[in-house]
């Protein structure tokens, strides 16, 4: 605990929490704008898995949410002991301070335009809004690209940083566990800037209009996930999603889970097969036909519920 602790401190002198906030953001978008694509098919809804064979491989899957509530830093003694004994921890992105400045240098026009791309009124929310509740000037959310922030709006403001799969990543390598990335940061970027240009501004309205419930619809959220009940999730997912067009629904089914679930598996097949894996997603990255858990069965291999 206390190298966990001195590298987060080096880690956080080195980038305030608001960059650490916007990365939770391109990492989260599918906890806030695709909860209803979980389905009810993982029986007790449990979030963490053994992942085994016949071979005596055992690796495992873990379900995470992207946000810095200490809750779930809370973490069960059966994922504790998991991660002594994993090789290696794949996660979507693994952060360090090079993917942060990317990341930063591409959630930013080169110059001042955010203005002339979504008109005066609904810039002037925006820099209003995150300005007195993100803390940032208008010279920085004046460069901002629409899709940033739709998904800075669309997460509360980040307090510390430490969000669960940061201090994973943490973890992982106070221990000396080899920390990979299931995707590219390029990819991640991409799948938010390809939407166009009219979704993302969609986006921003949508999030703007739900401020006044975003504090009771994460709650909602990380009650659900704690309690294991998907249900639940969807019922808060249905609220959130009122109003958002067909077109940006599909990118983030069909783009933002069920691609990305294939990609991700098709990269972490090798590690699999050598066993002493811990795959840590986003939640919704595990259930349904298409999710990371039926594919893993599909490729041959014994998933089964843990918590």
């Amino acid at each position: 605990m206390e190298n966990m602790e001195g590298n987060w401190e080096k880690f956080r002198i080195k980038h305030p929490p608001r960059f650490d906030h916007r990365l939770t953001t391109a990492l989260g978008c599918c906890l806030v704008f695709g909860l209803f694509l979980l389905l009810p098919a993982v029986g007790a809804a449990q979030v963490f898995w053994s992942v085994s064979d016949d071979e005596g491989r055992q690796n495992w899957i873990l379900g995470t949410i992207h946000s810095e509530d200490p809750r779930l830093l809370e973490w069960p003694e059966a994922l504790v002991q998991a991660l002594v004994e994993a090789d290696r921890l794949a996660l979507e992105l693994a952060p360090d301070a090079a993917m942060l400045d990317r990341m930063e240098q591409a959630m930013r026009y080169q110059d001042a335009r955010l203005e002339a791309v979504l008109g005066a009124q609904l810039y002037s929310q925006v820099v209003d809004v995150l300005g007195n509740h993100y803390g940032l000037a208008e010279s920085a959310v004046e460069r901002l690209r629409p899709w940033a922030v739709a998904m800075t709006l669309a997460t509360p403001p980040a307090e510390t940083g430490m969000f669960m799969d940061l201090m994973l990543s943490v973890r992982a390598r106070g221990a000396g566990t080899e920390v990979l990335a299931l995707e590219t940061l390029d990819e991640q970027i991409d799948f938010l800037a390809d939407l166009p240009r009219s979704e993302q501004i969609e986006l921003i309205r949508h999030a703007l209009a739900r401020r006044s419930l975003q504090g009771e619809d994460f709650e909602a959220i990380l009650s659900a996930y704690l309690a294991g009940d998907l249900e639940r999730l969807v019922e808060v997912a249905d609220r959130q999603l009122s109003g958002l067009s067909r077109g940006i629904v599909m990118h983030f089914k069909e783009i933002g889970l069920e691609r990305r679930n294939r990609v991700m598996l098709e990269r972490a097949r090798p590690w699999l097969e050598e066993g002493g894996l811990i795959i840590a997603v986003g939640a919704l990255h595990l259930p349904g036909e298409a999710g990371l858990l039926s594919l893993l069965r599909e490729s041959g291999w014994r998933v089964e519920p843990v918590y």
